[in-house]
């Protein structure tokens, strides 16, 4: 009987304990880090030589100026 007594108390005990740590705690988005899908400029695959991005018009890499096809 006792023991049954010490564990509710120490687990009621270690229930409170983390709800008290816890509380109430909202969450906050920054705008900035939100990452989207795709880039507003609609880029395409990078370049395969320096990775940058490229539209599917182009017939060049604007960044390292090789061409591609």
């Amino acid at each position: 009987m006792f023991e049954a007594l010490l564990v509710t108390t120490a687990a009621t005990g270690l229930f409170a304990l983390a709800k008290g740590i816890r509380g109430n705690q909202t969450f906050r988005v920054d705008p900035s880090l939100v990452v989207l899908p795709r880039d507003e400029r609609g880029d395409d695959l990078p370049c395969p030589w320096c990775y940058a991005p490229t539209d599917e018009q182009d017939a060049r890499c604007a960044a390292c100026g090789q061409e591609f096809g």
